[in-house]
């Protein structure tokens, strides 16, 4: 690191330039930019603190394709600062290094999947052997033994009557409130329907490892024999089937756990809210905040920042649900409000694009395998070819957009038939609530003082 840094203080005194900052973030991965220094990094970019920024190499800026070009086009060109990489030999205030930053973000998140892919090959190796994956929490009813799980007897046997009393026709929310009422017996927290799911669908006390949608035979005791695990996965099935024919609705059921999960969008910089749930005069409630102005590292390792200075505030869901509802309420006695006129596609063969798109495609693999392998290649050539490829492909898929788009007017047709079957969606229970809101919402732009815009699946 100091080798380093100190051949970018020589850089600089040859340049002339003077140094205003060092960002350096020790002992963190550039696999994403929710690094103290690197957010620093942005914010003073904002100010206008400095004209350039240096580093010694591409990926000690970011591993991260998409994280690169966001960095280099929505953080520095937009605040005309230039981007010099040493080892690369570019920057970004010339046509070559302009044109090279892309190849060289593709190369860089190439190598970070291929490191990624080799450490999925040694898990899937481990799991194969019989071994459990290394720092995995065990399974409710087990407990780590090295590189396998024992048998924890005491939770073990809530585990064994979890299965019996959902096969006896027990509800899961009867389970929950059955062992939440003799005091979570063997469980750290209340029980919760998802859990008790989760414990009644877990292959692992069948003795199994799962890893990555695969099941392998593990070197461990099962806590429930064959029959019994497979007469509960058929048994949650038909539950989950006849759930389904209740409602008489296209909709799928257990989508989301809350109404307007995954919906919500900070209507300042864009942002995915995301849910956090808390327990206050002995009540659950759940609230709503932006990434972009949370501290906590799990949420920002999750979720994108996009704006360091966002000045969103916390909105609850107590607010925004029944706002929500109220909207729907509004569009089914005026479904007429927001109709948009069918629009009519070009007259363009979409098989034929398609098979130019990967025809370009093609060529731009051949283009990276080829400076990949070649120590005797001219990258003025590749640059050139590189971006004439990339236009080209921008262009397809521009003529292929409006193509690929479902007819308006099936939309409306759908979006109608929903709205029909609304008759006053005040008396349906929160789940129902839920899929409607789920089936007519694409997303939800989420302001200061509740103010809301919805943007309707038309």
């Amino acid at each position: 690191m100091n080798e380093q840094k100190d051949k970018l203080k020589k850089y600089c005194e040859i340049k002339d330039w003077t140094i205003v900052k060092e960002y350096v973030d020790p002992g963190r991965s550039g696999s994403n930019i929710n690094r103290p220094s690197m957010q620093q990094l942005i914010k003073d970019a904002d100010t206008g603190l400095y004209d350039a920024v240096l580093v010694y190499k591409l990926d000690r800026l970011s591993r991260s394709q998409k994280d690169t070009l966001y960095l280099i086009e929505d953080v520095f060109q937009k605040n005309n600062i230039h981007f010099i990489s040493l080892s690369e030999n570019f920057d970004t205030s010339t046509a070559f290094g302009k044109a090279m930053i892309g190849i060289l973000s593709v190369f860089a998140q190439l190598e970070r999947e291929q490191i990624k892919e080799r450490m999925s090959m040694g898990r899937v190796g481990r799991a194969k052997s019989g071994k459990i994956m290394e720092f995995n929490n065990p399974a409710f009813g087990y407990e780590v033994d090295g590189d396998n799980y024992k048998v924890d007897s005491l939770r073990a046997e809530i585990v064994k009557r979890i299965y019996k009393m959902y096969l006896s026709g027990t509800s899961i929310n009867k389970i929950k409130e059955t062992l939440n009422s003799e005091g979570h017996i063997g469980n750290k927290k209340n029980w919760s329907d998802t859990r008790i799911r989760y414990i009644l669908s877990n292959p692992t006390y069948l003795g199994k490892i799962r890893y990555d949608g695969k099941t392998y035979d593990g070197k461990f005791s099962p806590i429930i024999d064959e029959e019994t695990f497979n007469k509960t996965q058929n048994e949650l099935k038909e539950r989950q089937t006849a759930t389904y024919k209740r409602f008489n609705m296209k909709l799928r059921p257990f989508q989301s756990k809350y109404m307007l999960s995954g919906l919500l969008r900070c209507g300042y910089c864009g942002a995915t809210l995301f849910v956090n749930s808390y327990v206050y005069n002995g009540k659950r409630k759940l609230r709503y905040n932006c990434p972009s102005t949370y501290k906590s590292k799990q949420k920002t390792r999750t979720y994108k920042i996009m704006d360091p200075n966002c000045p969103f505030k916390l909105v609850y869901a107590k607010d925004l649900e029944p706002a929500v509802i109220n909207e729907i309420k509004n569009l089914a006695l005026n479904p007429q409000s927001i109709q948009k006129p069918v629009k009519k596609k070009p007259d363009i063969d979409m098989e034929a694009i398609q098979k130019e798109l990967a025809k370009v495609r093609k060529q731009q693999q051949r283009l990276i395998d080829l400076y990949v392998i070649s120590d005797d290649v001219n990258i003025d050539n590749i640059s050139k070819k590189s971006a004439d490829l990339k236009l080209q492909e921008e262009t397809l898929k521009k003529q292929l957009a409006p193509l690929e788009e479902p007819d308006n007017d099936d939309k409306i047709v759908a979006f109608n038939e929903i709205l029909a079957q609304i008759k006053d969606i005040d008396s349906l229970d929160y789940d129902k609530q839920k899929f409607i809101v789920k089936k007519l919402i694409k997303k939800i732009d989420v302001w200061n003082d509740n103010k809301i815009k919805i943007h309707w699946n038309i």
